[in-house]
Parts: C-alpha cells; structure tokens; sequence
C-alpha cells in the first residue's frame, strides 16, 4: 500500500522572515504601475475634491463668521433700540407727569379763581342788599317818623300824652315791621 500513498512533492513554504525576490518585485511592480493609474486617474479627482470641500469648509466657516458678526450687530443694534425705547418711554412718562401736573395747578388756579369770583360777587350781592335793606330801613324809619309827626299834630296832646302816644306807637313797631 506504500505504492497508493505515494509521496507527492511538497514544496516548501517560507517563513516570515524568508524574503522571494520574485514575489517582492512584482508586487513592487504591481504597487507602482497602480500608483501610476491612482496617479493619473484618480488623485487628481480626490485632489480636486478634497481642494472643493476644504474650500466649501472654509467658505461655511466664513459666511458663519459674517453671519454671526451681522447677529452680534443686530443684537447690539437691538439692544440700542431696545434701550433708546426705555429711555422715550420713561421721557414720556417724565412729560406726562408733567402735563398731568401743570393741568391739576392749572385747574387748581382756575377753581380759586372762580371760587374768589363767586365770594366776591356774594359779598358784592351782599353789600347791595345792605344797601337796599338801609334805604328800606331809612325810608320806614322816615315813614314812622312822618305818621308819629302827623299823629302829634292831630292829638295835639299835652306832654303826658304825648309821651303815651309815642310809648303806643314804639310799642307797636315790632308789628307793623312783621306786617
């Protein structure tokens, strides 16, 4: 049975270390001649796109820089709207105190005045009912005196009843003033 089994060449492997010059120049071929294909067909197109997205990158870094100096300065430029509408509101509200109080003085002013008025034209009334009330008084006491004169005349009385005559009458006074 030695003849079935018959002993087939082996070839012999080499280690890791064994260097085959064969092997090693054509892989060093096949490495070059595939540089030479990457080099003209390929790393010119990932040259160039490498060179676009690194351009695209830097144009977005860019247009984010811009973008956020514009936002900083809209910000600043709201914040200065923002504060210059603070200060017109508390100048309003300074203004409108103001007119509020002028208008309460000038109010206050005008309710003296009229109210100055109004005792003025009372007293005035007052001093033309006085007045009056003295020209009635007059012209009554003038009355009183003419009908006591001409009751005096017509009695023609001796002094006591004379003196009567005027008692009586000064006793009547009180109601002929409230006739």
């Amino acid at each position: 049975m030695a003849s079935i089994l018959s002993p087939v060449p082996v070839l012999a492997a080499g280690g890791i270390a064994d260097i085959n010059p064969g092997l090693t120049l054509w892989t060093a071929i096949t490495f070059l001649v595939m540089l030479a294909v990457l080099a003209k067909f390929a790393w010119g197109p990932i040259v160039k796109m490498l060179a676009e997205r690194e351009r695209s990158i830097r144009e977005a870094i860019d247009s984010a820089k811009k973008e956020r100096a514009e936002a900083e300065r809209l910000l600043a430029a709201q914040k200065e709207s923002l504060s210059k509408a603070q200060r017109e509101a508390a100048e309003l509200a300074r203004r409108n105190q103001q007119e509020v109080e002028a208008l309460r003085q000038e109010l206050t002013a005008k309710a003296r005045k009229e109210a100055d008025e109004l005792v003025a034209e009372a007293r005035r009334q007052i001093a033309e009912e006085l007045v009056k009330a003295k020209a009635e008084l007059k012209a009554q006491v003038v009355d009183l005196a003419i009908d006591a004169a001409s009751r005096l005349v017509k009695a023609n009385l001796d002094e006591k009843s004379q003196r009567a005559l005027v008692e009586e009458y000064i006793a009547q006074l009180p109601a002929n003033r409230a006739a």
